[in-house]
């Protein structure tokens, strides 16, 4: 019976971390990726290693979750910011030489 148990949550993760992979939005990949870690860690109970289970809950699930929500956040918040400078230096320059033309001829 453990075997198929074991099997199951094998197959589960394969099929979740495919799913992480070609997911179309990174909070969903990261949601994906947290019930993977969690699943990890009961096949970990299964296979009789509770000691590895304990810190992947709690590594893996807990904090490796938080870290990666933090830097979506953190990521759009300075998208946002960023939305009305120019995106690269090539840009800045472009900028810089329109605003020194325009004064010339003014």
């Amino acid at each position: 019976m453990t075997l198929w148990i074991v099997l199951f949550l094998s197959i589960l993760l394969i099929l979740m971390a495919l799913a992480a992979v070609f997911a179309r939005s990174l909070a969903s990949a990261v949601i994906i990726l947290s019930a993977l870690s969690l699943f990890t860690s009961l096949l970990f109970i299964m296979v009789a290693a509770p000691d590895v289970a304990i810190t992947e809950a709690a590594i893996g699930s807990a904090l490796t979750t938080v870290i990666f929500v933090l830097a979506l956040y953190r990521t759009r918040t300075a998208d946002r910011a960023d939305s009305g400078s120019p995106k690269n230096s090539a840009d800045e320059g472009a900028l810089a030489l329109r605003s020194t033309s325009e004064a010339d001829h003014a």
